[in-house]
């Protein structure tokens, strides 16, 4: 017998966890979300989001309220050493892409769902006990409730999957290997819409600019050799050692590291034979992080949310259904993009020393003459973001369906 599952625990208020609220309000769900942090980061936080996450914004109704916090999609600009003509690669359409800082992007999905969703800032899950009626879940500090479904869409290190799910973090998560440090540092460069790679063997530093700032998003990205993984968290000294050679902006970058609050971890991959135990089921970055090199952890969050919500819907909240449509769906999507993640990594930080600088600029070339090709045959169509195609109109609220 279907079970009509109604009031929803939401762990995790970020892009996921926020928007499927938004989704299950919609849906006549009744969600509440928890979140550990108590209120927004102040963190000069940069996203990308390509063609799917762009659809979904705009049948949430978010695209006009947050006209005035996006910029456009940047040319990317690959230098090859320092040697070298560099390479460009062409923006995608700013109709279907776009950029944002997260805080902006969160406030707006928070507001669109305030109204008919609790949220609980400030408290985190500490235990969930499934019974035939439900899940009782237990709070730091709200008292215990029961829920008839509970999502965990609180990221990379999600309590809800510890809790629920077999295994511990180092079988969920798989490491590729690459450290990456992101901080924020003055503009020096004046540039704009253009995000400038230097490559060398083994390392890579980025550098693009953030909508609405007089700052740039700095990132440096390094091989980890096999001796040295597992054994600890690199610093900015590290790094700086690593990077010390390098010419173009590197010294800038590395001296601003010193003032800046760097982020520093190794680029992961969640990896899960299934998402859901139960009435228990995962999403975003705790499902299926792509890695941040991907670009795609935003877009699969906002995909995410809007097809388990509208799969649950489609089958009146008979979860063991609704979670193995959901994840039939979503699995193509989180294949391709962590393929992708992938591709990135071995292009900012190629491994194969100068032989791999050289494989990768002609890959690139290559890869970029055939994009205009097609773009001639096909008359300048196509989209901003490949990979399989995503029925929006499927997971609308049945009258909504054919309206956007």
């Amino acid at each position: 017998m279907p079970t009509r599952s109604r009031t929803v625990l939401v762990v995790g208020a970020g892009v996921a966890g926020s928007a499927f609220a938004h989704w299950a309000a919609r849906h006549g769900f009744a969600p509440t979300v928890v979140d550990r942090e108590p209120r927004l980061s102040s963190r000069l936080s940069r996203l990308e989001i390509g063609f799917g996450g762009v659809g979904v914004l705009a049948r949430m109704g978010l695209l006009d309220r947050l006209a005035d916090e996006v910029g456009p999609p940047p040319v990317v600009e690959f230098r090859f050493g320092e040697d070298g003509e560099p390479v460009r690669c062409p923006a995608p359409s700013a109709e279907h892409s776009m950029v944002i800082r997260r805080d902006p992007l969160l406030r707006e999905l928070r507001d669109l769902t305030s109204a008919d969703a609790e949220f609980l800032f400030g408290d985190s899950v500490t235990a969930l006990r499934e019974t035939p009626d439900g899940v009782d879940v237990e709070f730091e500090h709200a008292p215990p409730r029961r829920f008839d479904l509970v999502v965990g869409a609180d990221g990379l290190h999600s309590t809800v999957r510890g809790l629920a799910f077999e295994g511990t973090a180092d079988d969920h998560i798989h490491d590729l290997g690459v450290t990456v440090a992101v901080f924020t540092v003055p503009d020096f460069t004046g540039q704009r819409a253009l995000s400038t790679v230097l490559v060398k063997p083994g390392r890579g530093a980025m550098l693009t600019d953030i909508p609405g700032e007089d700052a740039l998003e700095a990132v440096l990205l390094r091989r980890r050799p096999h001796n040295e993984r597992g054994t600890g968290r690199e610093t900015p000294r590290d790094l700086a050692r690593a990077f010390a050679d390098d010419g173009g902006e590197v010294p800038r970058i590395l001296a601003e590291m010193t003032r800046a609050d760097v982020q520093i971890a190794s680029i992961r991959q969640v990896r899960l034979d299934t998402w859901s135990r139960g009435r228990v089921v995962l999403l975003g970055n705790a499902a299926f992080c792509a890695d941040p090199m991907s670009g795609m952890d935003t877009v699969l969050a906002l995909k995410g949310a809007m097809s388990l919500a509208g799969e649950l819907a489609r089958v009146d909240g008979d979860h063991r259904s609704g979670f193995f449509a959901y994840e039939a769906a979503m699995r193509p999507h989180v294949e391709h993009a962590q393929r992708m993640g992938e591709d990135t990594v071995d292009g900012v930080a190629p491994s194969g020393g100068s032989s791999g600088l050289r494989v990768m600029r002609t890959a690139l070339r290559a890869e970029i003459l055939a994009t205009k090709v097609i773009s001639f045959f096909t008359g300048g169509g196509g989209t901003a973001e490949t990979g399989p195609e995503f029925p929006f109109d499927r997971y609308l609220p049945a009258g909504e369906r054919g309206t956007v």
